[in-house]
């Protein structure tokens, strides 16, 4: 009769000291680099769909050169334009923010728009969206100290 392996395998491994207890090695290294791996997406994900939804973004950032308020007739007619997305003052009225895609519209098409409208506009700059909603994040943070 041949030794059986599996009959005394219980006996074997309780002389050698063998104990079973919790996970193997490469369970626990499958379990972690999971939950690396789920963590890294979490950050990454939404910082790469909210690029790739604002890559063609640019705002304008338009004065009035009579240093007036704007009047909120020509934000409601900027937001009719093709390709405007967003049209905002700052908190004086006196800059207008337009939030336009480059890819359907250009800045000579809305500075166009406020001459035909009767406004003397000065462009004081353009820049990414995103940027400018980075801008904008950080001066609040800086108000708020």
């Amino acid at each position: 009769m041949s030794y059986n392996l599996e009959k005394y395998k219980d006996k074997r491994e309780k002389v050698l000291g063998v104990k079973k207890r919790g996970l193997s090695f490469g369970a626990l290294a499958t379990i972690v680099s999971c939950i690396i791996l789920i963590g890294l997406a979490v950050v990454v994900i939404p910082q790469s769909v909210a690029y790739f939804n604002t890559r063609h973004l640019d705002d304008a950032i338009f004065k009035l050169g009579s240093d007036g308020t704007w009047p909120s007739a020509v934000m409601a007619e900027a937001r009719a334009l093709t390709g405007v997305k967003n049209v905002v003052t700052d908190k004086n009225d006196t800059r207008l923010v337009i939030t336009f895609d480059r890819e359907t519209t250009d800045l000579n098409g809305l500075t166009a728009f406020l001459k035909r409208s009767g406004f003397d506009a000065v462009l004081l700059n353009r820049i990414s969206h995103m940027q400018n909603v980075s801008i904008q994040r950080e001066e609040k943070e800086f108000e708020a100290q």
